[in-house]
């Protein structure tokens, strides 16, 4: 059997289907890997993409963080608390707007935040490691292009809403049914 055969697949995935089908494996397995490697800090994925922007809009309230990163306002909340928790995101009432609560990351916050970026660094040149330089800055753009595409943010991930909004529909449903 000539070489090049051997590692063949038997049943290849037509080009037209393999798209979705290789981002989602390479999607899940880059967040599953990177959430073990952050574990050991007590937090997760979610968590690191509210750092990130809290970092970076320092004074802004949860709805706008809620609104950025497409996470419904209830598990927002939820997500706040165990940050404020862990004492690495302070929230402070607005001086313009009593009702605002205004979010910033505590000195604790900015330290966890300095070491969890050098782990998503060394992340991702470790999931880059087969590509060339060139490969990797087309990847890069072209992934790029595709989300910008869709309106995805760059910090935020579109499961985390629906798949909490869908989640409590369900529930809601399966207990009317079970009321009626």
């Amino acid at each position: 059997m000539p070489a090049g055969k051997q590692n063949a697949p038997e049943n290849p995935i037509p080009a037209q289907r393999a798209l979705g089908l290789l981002l989602s494996q390479l999607g899940t397995h880059a967040a599953l890997s990177f959430g073990r490697k952050i574990a050991g800090f007590g937090i997760s994925p979610p968590h690191l993409g509210m750092l990130r922007w809290i970092h970076a809009n320092e004074g802004k309230n949860q709805r706008e963080l809620a609104s950025h990163l497409g996470v419904v306002p209830s598990r927002m909340v939820v997500l706040l608390d165990e940050l404020e928790t862990k004492g690495l995101v302070a929230r402070e009432r607005s001086l313009h707007d009593r009702r605002s609560q205004q979010l910033q990351l505590t000195g604790k916050g900015a330290r966890l935040l300095e070491k969890v970026e050098r782990i998503a660094t060394a992340h991702d040149a470790d999931l880059g490691s087969s590509l060339t330089a060139p490969e990797l800055e087309t990847l890069i753009g072209l992934c790029a292009k595709l989300a910008a595409h869709r309106g995805l943010t760059p910090d935020g991930h579109p499961g985390y809403g629906k798949r909490f909004a869908a989640g409590r529909s369900k529930r809601k449903l399966g207990n009317q049914s079970k009321a009626g």
